[in-house]
């Protein structure tokens, strides 16, 4: 199986391009992660697989565990943050209030547009959210742009390079020999 790194390129990035470079192509995908921002790579051709939980994720699936579509989940965890990524979000929004601002307002940005919406969505702390949405905007956005994976990386080979290949037993043999 062969293995790609790129130099000043996160993982994450290298398998948005290869998933992108997939789809346009036809070429179905399946990438095997249980990171929440991936899910905005889930398409017709890319699905997600989370093998700690035996759960292959769809467009569909991506809707169900999130509450918003692979579009939107950028904005999601713009608001919402993750920690396991290091995506600082906005103070005091978490799941439940990131899901309805998105599903009342749109993205991040019709949010801000619409403020002075928030506080008829009726959700928990609603008459006090736009302000807080306020003072934090640059953490909103800064969050969005974390967790946008990249899709338009200079790879330094092309797809076809990264079939997988027929095992060479001798080398194994050889390698499993030497470690033990």
């Amino acid at each position: 199986i062969p293995i790609l790194v790129i130099d000043g390129v996160e993982a994450d990035d290298v398998m948005g391009t290869l998933a992108s470079e997939a789809t346009s192509q036809g070429i179905d995908t399946l990438i095997a992660t249980g990171d929440k921002d991936m899910a905005q790579l889930v398409s017709d051709h890319v699905h997600l697989i989370d093998t700690m939980k035996d759960r292959v994720m769809d467009r569909e699936g991506v809707i169900d565990k999130f509450g918003v579509p692979p579009e939107q989940i950028v904005d999601y965890l713009g608001l919402m943050g993750d920690s396991s990524d290091n995506i600082p979000g906005v103070p005091k929004v978490g799941e439940k209030t990131a899901l309805a601002l998105i599903q009342g307002l749109g993205s991040i940005d019709e949010i801000y547009q619409r403020l002075g919406e928030v506080p008829d969505l009726g959700f928990r702390g609603a008459k006090t959210m736009p302000a807080k949405l306020e003072e934090h905007r640059d953490k909103a956005e800064l969050s969005r742009e974390l967790a946008t994976i990249k899709t338009d990386c200079e790879l330094p080979v092309k797809l076809s390079a990264l079939d997988r290949r027929d095992a060479d037993m001798d080398g194994l043999i050889e390698f499993f020999t030497e470690y033990g």
